[in-house]
């Protein structure tokens, strides 16, 4: 390559970036707020289904653990109340690693009650999950401590956000592992071979701001597009589970939004690069 396409190139890649730099700082103001409203909705929808849908819920427990009416009443209560206290802390801002636990909770309550142990998919979507709330939990203790410059500092502790942070990179995106589709098209199968080149970017920590938004935009209208359930009937035993499927990858876009707020850390391409 010439020296002269050489300089356009780096040209190129300096407006872009500076581009980049001027559009993040737009929104950086207002995508913390984006990113937990996405995030809570899975959380939100489960606890407003057991209002709605409480003797179905009730029936499931006891007929798949062999319990009394009475405690699979308390078990259906306790799923409602972990998702719907959580999401309100967490949105309220008050005792936000409270609410964080109870989310947390919540998810591993439910893939032990549900059994989503047994099928891979759900595990996979348990642990984005997972994913998600640890990057909540990032980002309350970065506001944390640009408020008081004394936490935090402690070497254990920054390692232990260093792994968080880590954790948190590489469970995010297995929702779109879960829900992707490789077919029945050509476009289908190049938007989802995209959209896993991104995932492996925001993972491996390599431009993980600009990625994670890409794809987070991208998981966003996909999933508008291939989960249409207020386009089904009431009575569709399908739409429960399309809605379902819906608000999970929501809250998947709300995860991948929470890290390009929290970025990659230190444990990152990123990182390095900044090093060299």
């Amino acid at each position: 390559m010439s020296s002269e396409s050489v300089k356009f190139t780096d040209r190129v890649r300096n407006v872009a970036e500076s581009v980049w730099d001027v559009v993040f700082r737009f929104f950086k103001r207002n995508l913390p707020v984006i990113a937990r409203l996405l995030l809570m909705m899975t959380f939100f929808d489960d606890g407003l289904r057991m209002i709605y849908n409480w003797t179905n819920q009730t029936r499931y427990f006891q007929h798949s653990w062999k319990i009394s009416a009475s405690t699979a009443g308390i078990a259906v209560s306790l799923n409602m109340a972990g998702q719907l206290v959580g999401c309100l802390l967490v949105l309220a801002r008050r005792k936000v690693e409270w609410g964080c636990g109870v989310l947390l909770t919540n998810v591993v309550f439910q893939a032990i009650m549900y059994e989503y142990f047994k099928y891979t998919k759900y595990i996979l979507r348990s642990l984005s999950l997972t994913g998600c709330v640890l990057l909540l939990l990032l980002d309350h203790w970065s506001e944390r401590k640009s408020m008081d410059p004394g936490l935090l500092k402690v070497k254990k502790e920054d390692r232990t956000r260093m792994l968080l942070q880590l954790a948190g990179r590489c469970l995010v995106g297995f929702m779109y592992v879960s829900l992707a589709q490789l077919g029945p098209s050509y476009p289908v199968l190049f938007i989802t071979m995209v959209g896993y080149v991104l995932l492996g970017c925001v993972m491996v920590g390599y431009r993980t701001r600009q990625c994670a938004i890409i794809m987070a935009l991208q998981f966003f209208l996909v999933t508008l597009v291939t989960r249409t359930w207020w386009l089904l009937p009431w009575d569709s035993s399908d739409r429960d589970f399309v809605k379902y499927e819906f608000f999970q990858a929501m809250s998947a876009v709300g995860g991948l939004l929470q890290e390009a707020v929290v970025g990659p850390g230190r444990a990152s391409l990123d990182e390095r690069k900044k090093d060299e």
